[in-house]
């Protein structure tokens, strides 16, 4: 039995029965199964997530009226098929059906006949299938298409239109670009572009800010300038928005929502490590972590703690040059980077966030000193979470005003899908 494709098998099998995270499961999988291609194995295990909707439009038509009916197993075996008959073109067409069965005859005994089937019969009749890029209802396309809930469609559809809503769909389907933030603290660009260049990485430049660089390569977390602390992983839109806000030396920042810290991170790094900002997260082993990557990055200003932004500390009132407010989001914007996000129904789920992201943004807000800045982020493309929230805000509160808001796409910017907004406090505390 292969073992790449059994792995992703048992990933993907995990993730249909407890809606387990991908990255997560398939690390896990990854270390416990130790497949040839652990490459191999992402490729397939991503490609079926992606596009679970479109396979599964296609697998209805030769299942002969049964596909919803099938076991999360049987399922999943034929999209692992499917999916490498159509999109994997480094597979031959024996090999993609006959490692399927393979493992279905050890996983799946009482329908491995049925998967046999249903691949060859995919195969013989592959001409005569629709493919939901035929789908004549847009709508009805756009879900198949691009493997997205129909919620979601008509979201976008509604606040942007049903062209822009296919580029972004589009855009959202796209290997997204890696991005890394350089510790300007310990090393310049230009010096940290010639040590990856020299170890084999393909390094480009960015042009909306000074720390960014995009690199192409394999294992960059395993580079010995990760583990010195010279740069981390971090995409363009948060960086853009931590850099508007601009934080300067000696600055007392409040980050209330912080993990995983980047946006911490690179303020500190702006302030030239020096300032002090508190990072709170109310899980206690995310502090942990984010205490663990501000010793590797050697950013001793960033004081990670335990704490509910939804929960007023009184002490620190008044008191924050600038609050960063990375609110809990439908996340949107990161489809891309975590593709079961795709699934979730978003309409009610949406306007009950909205509402938790407005009482941690009236929190934060009393953090400010006079004349304070404040920034609210998500890492959704959602007026109802972004635009939304900040009028509400500014509707209870004249005191502050509104200095700009952004919204990134996928599909125009190149970035996540990310809003940030710059709120003022401009009367007396």
């Amino acid at each position: 039995m292969d073992k790449n494709r059994f792995t992703a098998y048992k990933v993907l099998f995990r993730i249909e029965e407890h809606d387990t995270y991908s990255n997560i499961e398939l690390n896990n999988q990854i270390r416990k199964i130790k497949p040839d291609s652990p490459a191999f194995t992402r490729e397939l295990t991503y490609g079926v997530i992606e596009r679970k909707l479109y396979l599964d439009y296609i697998l209805s038509q030769i299942a002969e009226g049964n596909y919803g009916g099938l076991s999360s197993k049987t399922k999943v075996l034929l999209r692992m098929g499917i999916f490498q008959l159509i999109f994997m073109d480094s597979v031959p067409e024996y090999a993609a059906v006959s490692e399927t069965i393979e493992i279905a005859k050890t996983s799946c005994r009482k329908h491995y006949k049925l998967i046999n089937r249903i691949l060859r019969t995919f195969v013989r009749n592959r001409e005569k299938i629709s493919f939901p890029e035929n789908i004549r209802k847009r709508g009805k396309r756009l879900v198949n298409q691009y493997s997205v809930d129909k919620s979601i469609v008509e979201l976008w559809s509604l606040q942007f239109g049903y062209d822009f809503t296919e580029e972004l769909l589009r855009a959202s389907n796209q290997v997204p670009p890696l991005f890394i933030r350089v510790n300007t603290t310990k090393i310049s660009k230009d010096k940290l572009a010639k040590h990856l260049i020299s170890k084999g990485f393909e390094v480009k430049e960015t042009g909306e800010t000074a720390q960014m660089l995009v690199v192409s390569g394999k294992d960059i977390l395993e580079a010995e300038e990760y583990e010195s602390g010279l740069f981390s992983v971090q995409d363009l839109a948060s960086v853009t928005a931590v850099t508007t806000l601009a934080p300067e030396e000696n600055d007392f920042i409040i980050d209330v929502c912080a993990a995983p810290g980047g946006k911490s991170f690179c303020a500190a790094e702006m302030m030239g490590n020096k300032g002090k900002i508190i990072s709170f997260d109310i899980f206690n082993q995310k502090v942990l972590n984010m205490s663990s990557q501000a010793d590797r990055l050697g950013l001793h200003i960033v004081e990670a703690r335990v704490g509910d932004a939804l929960k007023l500390r009184k002490d620190l009132t008044g008191k924050a040059d600038k609050v960063i407010c990375d609110v809990p989001c439908s996340g949107l914007g990161v489809m891309r980077r975590k593709p079961e996000i795709k699934y979730k129904q978003i309409r009610d789920f949406a306007k009950v966030l909205a509402d938790k992201q407005l009482r941690i943004l009236e929190n934060s807000a009393k953090y400010l000193k006079k004349h304070g800045r404040l920034m609210y982020s998500t890492c959704t493309v959602n007026k109802v979470e972004n635009e939304d929230v900040v009028l509400k805000f500014l509707e209870g509160h004249e005191e502050f005003e509104l200095k700009m808001q952004r919204q990134l796409f996928p599909n125009i910017d190149g970035t996540d899908g990310f809003y940030f907004a710059i709120l003022e406090r401009c009367g007396i505390i």
